[in-house]
């Protein structure tokens, strides 16, 4: 089953935001099958998911930057391991963003 899983804002640009931060303890073991990050319709900056050590201004351990969204196409990174149950953990991946209160959309795939 698909569902929304939570909308997540970066405060800080250069201060990378764990994506289960909305969690009681972020550090949880959160796992999922799949999981789609989409940019926000109304950023005006680029948004990176990456590692805990990622570093946007170098693109160091970034995944992927979505880039500015336009009237025709919203950016989304998305990955999957649908023969391992649980086998992407949300508490490994993170957001920043080149402008403040802009991020993303994440939806994940669970039994």
């Amino acid at each position: 089953m698909i569902r929304p899983y939570a909308k997540i804002v970066v405060p800080t640009p250069g201060t990378p935001v764990r994506v289960t931060s909305i969690e009681a303890n972020p550090a949880a073991s959160q796992g999922c099958h799949g999981v789609l990050i989409q940019a926000l319709k109304g950023n005006t900056g680029a948004v990176y998911v990456g590692s805990s050590t990622m570093v946007k201004g170098t693109e160091a351990d970034c995944f992927v930057c979505l880039g500015i969204p336009t009237v025709n196409f919203i950016p989304s990174f998305s990955a999957a391991l649908t023969l391992s149950p649980g086998g992407i953990q949300l508490r490994d991946l993170y957001i920043d963003a080149d402008v403040a209160n802009e991020g993303v959309i994440v939806s994940i795939l669970v039994t």
